[in-house]
């Protein structure tokens, strides 16, 4: 029986060889249009081989490089991440909301959306609607054409996973090598890492090339990019002199400043006499208070993943021989104080409070044009919207003669319009303008604050009545918090003015060198704003403590 029904098998793949010939060449016709079409996707770029013995490096930012992020994309990307909160619980998270503020913000091509939604989709996370592969590497792939360096680093991650059919770690490595070269920190960084070695050994995936490590990782540090500054410590820290651990410690302690869990659980051993019997130590003695305070917030900043910063650091846990600031033992206090912060938003001003005349908050009223409904007003609403009053018989849009108080005013359809504000004026003298509806105004930087206020990420501190500032070349005047800036036509500016620029300098010291995280701006180039927020006296002298 098993030898008839093989009999058959054969027979019938027989005719249908025969039948088919004839279609052969449509068919083969059709396989290579297909295989064209999948060789144009971004993901099968045909891109240079890996060199781990490369000559030179190129420092390129990733910020100067990245499209424009529109201002509603940016809320709905904020928004997302305060949702994704690292301190609930994940399934007590709404996973299916989040989806929707990274779909909503990558449709409007914000490229952060693009990658964190990719990532939700690979998830397993409750509430996603959708954990299809291939729609998460169309994400990345869509960021790729928009030539965001992040996206083809992720690429190489796919690659590396075994996401991508017919992918290596020959086709993972070529990415991760375009993304560093086109800006990527966190390509840079991987790459740093394997070819920081002191000799080669492809079969465990690292090389000697240590002169390109070090570029690479000081351009990715340069870019915020805090993880850098694990490796770049033990770089710094191979010559064993006191000057280079000096310089290897000042690099972990700025990479927790950037929000780098990997530099604090670095930085907390080294204060705990790692490495004091052998001479490696960094300190070059124990302080068990430092290390408390290290590990403390090194837990922490693990459960951001990089979000949270805290340029204010030196608040809370300077780096001796200055003194620790008494502490009441709360690790919240040690974050909210280590944090960025802010004045509170000034107010949004209103055109009207109240009745007719008034606009909700983030709203506006189109302006007046040529060729809009007009009506006279001893009609009824002919249209719902805010509509506006004039008299005369010029129909100039710049027109000053208003019938009423000058304001748009909505109405219904259906009702009456308002008398006139001069008792002169008859209605059927009258002419309303019909503008429409309110319309939403994209989110400004009040908004933008107030979501991280929210979040957590920034601390809100008194706004001060006369703002000091300084240039960078100054001593310090008074000791707290001072924000950093560049002139916006500063070619830099997009880099260097982040919303954690900031730094606790004491009274008389040198405000922080922009070129120790190797971004190339000179001190006079750089103004200081005051924001406040010192610690407190203890009534000890010498001795502070932690205020918030």
């Amino acid at each position: 029986m098993k030898a008839i029904i093989s009999a058959l098998r054969i027979v019938s793949i027989i005719f249908f060889m025969l039948t088919t010939s004839a279609q052969a060449g449509v068919f083969s016709s059709l396989g290579n249009k297909l295989t064209a079409t999948m060789s144009d996707l971004p993901r099968y770029e045909k891109l240079p081989l890996f060199d781990p013995h490369r000559k030179s490096f190129t420092c390129v930012y990733q910020a100067q490089h990245v499209p424009p992020i529109d201002p509603q994309a940016e809320l709905w990307f904020q928004q997302a991440l305060a949702l994704d909160d690292p301190n609930v619980w994940f399934e007590k998270i709404d996973y299916a909301k989040v989806y929707q503020l990274y779909l909503q913000a990558a449709e409007r091509n914000h490229w952060k959306a693009m990658l964190n939604l990719a990532s939700l989709i690979l998830s397993d996370y409750p509430g996603v609607p959708e954990h299809d592969p291939e729609a998460a590497i169309r994400w990345v792939e869509k960021a790729m054409q928009l030539g965001v360096p992040d996206a083809y680093d992720r690429m190489g991650v796919y690659y590396q996973n075994g996401l991508i059919q017919g992918g290596d770690a020959t086709s993972a490595y070529a990415f991760f090598q375009k993304a560093a070269d086109i800006g990527s920190p966190a390509a840079m960084t991987f790459l740093a890492y394997k070819m920081a070695g002191t000799y080669d050994n492809p079969g465990d995936g690292f090389w000697a090339n240590l002169p390109i490590a070090v570029q690479m990782l000081e351009c990715a540090f340069a870019q915020g990019y805090g993880d850098a500054g694990e490796k770049l410590s033990l770089i710094y820290a191979r010559p064993n002199t006191p000057e280079s651990k000096l310089r290897a410690l000042r690099t972990l302690h700025e990479g927790v400043k950037l929000g780098s869990a990997q530099c604090a659980a670095s930085i907390a051993p080294e204060f705990d006499g790692l490495g004091l019997t052998d001479g490696t130590n960094l300190v070059g003695h124990i302080d068990k208070a430092r290390a408390q305070r290290y590990s403390k917030i090194g837990d922490v900043l693990k459960l951001y993943k990089g979000r949270l910063k805290l340029p204010n650091l030196d608040k809370v846990l300077p780096l001796p021989p200055a003194p620790l600031p008494k502490w009441d033992g709360k690790v919240q206090t040690l974050i909210d104080a280590a944090k960025a912060v802010t004045p509170p938003p000034k107010p949004p001003i209103s055109s009207a409070e109240t009745g007719r005349a008034y606009v909700p908050e983030g709203y506006a009223v189109p302006e007046l044009k040529q060729g809009t409904l007009t009506v006279t007003g001893d009609q009824s609403v002919p249209k719902s919207g805010y509509w506006l009053a004039r008299y005369g018989p010029s129909t100039q849009a710049n027109s000053r003669l208003f019938a009423r108080s000058g304001l748009s005013e909505r109405y219904e359809a259906g009702e009456r319009f308002e008398a006139s504000a001069f008792d002169w004026l008859t209605p059927d003298q009258m002419r309303w303008h019909y503008l429409g509806e309110a319309y939403p105004l994209p989110p400004v930087r009040a908004d933008f604050l107030r979501q991280m206020l929210e979040a957590g990420l920034l601390r809100e501190v008194p706004a001060l009545p006369a703002p000091l500032q300084c240039n960078g070349l100054q001593s310090c005047p008074q000791t707290g918090i001072w924000e950093g800036r560049v002139a916006t036509d500063h070619p830099l500016s997009a880099l260097y003015n982040r919303w954690e620029q900031q730094a606790f300098v004491e009274q008389g010291q040198d405000f922080p060198d922009a070129r120790h995280r190797f971004i190339d701006i000179a001190q006079k180039e750089l103004s200081w704003t005051y924001r406040g927020s010192p610690n407190a006296d203890t009534g000890t002298p010498g001795v502070r403590q932690i205020a918030l």
